[in-house]
């Protein structure tokens, strides 16, 4: 009999004391109740710096009331574009919360949320520069930042371009406005947002994208990712995506998000 209630002690002590069971953790967090999250500080307006260094951005605020709805926290890292990707592969962060756009190269490493935004691709240059396609760039310096969306763009769709990395966008708009740098290729809703810091800097060409920006995830972390598209989902049909959205952005959603989110339609028909 006293074996028998050893054995069933040492048993407990195995399966219930020594690690969070998944009740405890159903999203497979790093860290039970609280999200581990990289973000970007120079990259507005969907995740930037406040004057006291804290993230605030559209994506942002989206992350943050989705893990309120859940009853979580959320912990964030600012870090570059690819130290986050990276990141979520080797389970370092439980999400990236940044203007990540949904391509299928990253879509190997890991896993995108439904559609949050879908955005352009402009080319800023300084005040000065006559560049008003993307063909006038043969032979000159082009930034972009290093794992965005926009450095292969440089490649693909400005012939004779000499591509220059940078580390985060700050970095890209000094080097462009004390005239080291040629043209700085970004997201759309970023380049309005520095527009109306350097007056300086003026948009010399744009172009569609062909995808969406969303919040990534691990690959494994399917119970977390299903739980921030239906909360998602949620802030869509109540108005708080819209109030969100109108909060960060001036012009109204691109027919392409109208799409994957059709309850928008009516929120949006009287526009911004």
């Amino acid at each position: 009999m006293r074996r028998t209630v050893c054995l069933a002690l040492a048993m407990s002590v195995l399966t219930g004391c020594g690690s969070p069971s998944a009740a405890d953790n159903p999203y497979g967090l790093i860290e039970p109740g609280k999200i581990h999250a990289a973000t970007q500080t120079s990259q507005p307006p969907f995740a930037f710096g406040d004057p006291t260094g804290k993230p605030v951005g559209f994506i942002v605020d989206i992350t943050d009331e989705a893990a309120r709805r859940l009853g979580l926290s959320v912990d964030y890292k600012s870090t570059s574009v690819t130290a986050s990707l990276a990141g979520l592969t080797s389970h370092q962060y439980d999400l990236a919360a940044a203007g990540l756009g949904v391509t299928e190269e990253r879509q190997k490493s890991v896993a995108f949320t439904k559609p949050l935004f879908w955005s352009t691709t402009a080319v800023l240059t300084t005040a000065a520069s006559t560049a008003s396609q993307l063909t006038d760039f043969g032979g000159r310096k082009v930034g972009a930042v290093t794992g965005s969306t926009q450095e292969p763009f440089v490649k693909a769709k400005m012939p004779g371009a000499v591509p220059i990395g940078f580390p985060n966008a700050n970095a890209a708009v000094s080097q462009l406005l004390n005239g080291t740098l040629d043209a700085f290729v970004v997201g759309g809703p970023d380049a309005e947002q520095f527009l109306k810091q350097y007056p300086g800097m003026r948009r010399a060409a744009s172009a569609p994208v062909e995808h969406p920006t969303s919040i990534a995830v691990p690959k494994d972390h399917d119970a977390l990712l299903s739980a921030l598209d239906k909360q998602i989902g949620a802030m869509v049909a109540d108005g708080t995506y819209a109030r969100l959205y109108r909060k960060y952005f001036t012009t109204a959603p691109l027919p392409q998000l109208l799409a994957a989110w059709p309850e928008l339609t009516p929120q949006f028909a009287g526009g911004m």
